[in-house]
């Protein structure tokens, strides 16, 4: 009978460890818009290759800029982007290598000119 109670209790433990390390693991997308009445901007950030985004959404005279950031125990990232070449073209797009089930930060701003004040900021997070 001891046995039985020991094999049964060592099953449960295992799974429970199985089931508890599958939501850790799992990332989490994020996609943020800047805060003026027309959303100018967008930024987002795809978990599953580690796809970070920047898009100018109007034809207003600013760009998008963005940011997307992480901490490891050595050290703290903070990446830019712009989307610099108007809006109706393409996004512009990132692939930075983020270790799994980091906490990520993206931020959005929009800016008049490469060395424009950022405006209109919002910030999100998710998991790589």
């Amino acid at each position: 009978m001891r046995m039985k109670t020991l094999g049964g209790g060592l099953l449960l433990g295992a799974a429970a460890v199985l089931f508890a390390a599958g939501p850790a693991a799992a990332g989490t997308d994020v996609y943020v818009n800047t805060t003026d009445p027309f959303n100018g901007g967008a930024a987002g950030f795809a978990h599953n290759g580690d796809v970070f985004t920047v898009c100018d959404n109007r034809s207003d005279g600013l760009r998008a800029s963005g940011h997307i950031g992480w901490q490891t125990p050595e050290m703290s990232y903070w990446i830019p982007l712009e989307d610099a070449n108007g809006s109706g073209n393409p996004c512009a797009r990132s692939d930075p290598e983020i270790p799994e089930g980091k906490r990520v930060t993206v931020q959005i701003c929009l800016k008049d000119g490469a060395a424009g004040t950022p405006r209109y900021c919002a910030t999100e997070h998710g998991t790589a």
